[in-house]
């Protein structure tokens, strides 16, 4: 192959990398992380602590609350539980709406 054609090739595959970059926040759904508790948790008291990480700014329901995380992602706060077994929801939604759901389950003793 002539070298202009390579360079065509590579000019092409940096200008596709460089949109799909831009473009993440477009096309994907929010990352979100749930650092505690774990999933499968038993906890002793009815206050859960959580904690997690999604994209800045994005606010994030957990069991009907809502939390924003900062400008580093992270996102924290207290959601009350009831004893026994609790099925909590938790989502992000970004301002193009996707969005990400997840289900932790913690039990209460």
């Amino acid at each position: 192959m002539h070298i202009r054609t390579w360079i065509f090739i590579i000019l092409v595959l940096a200008v596709a990398g460089y949109f799909f970059y831009e473009a993440e926040g477009v096309l994907f759904s929010p990352r979100l992380e749930i650092f505690e508790p774990q999933n499968g948790a038993t906890l002793t008291t009815t206050q859960m602590h959580i904690a997690g990480q999604t994209m800045p700014g994005l606010k994030v329901w957990v069991g009907g609350r809502e939390f924003t995380a900062n400008d580093k992602g992270i996102f924290e706060g207290i959601v009350p539980l009831s004893l026994g077994y609790n099925a909590i929801g938790i989502f992000a939604k970004d301002r193009f709406g996707n969005e990400t759901r997840k289900t932790l389950q913690v039990f209460v003793k």
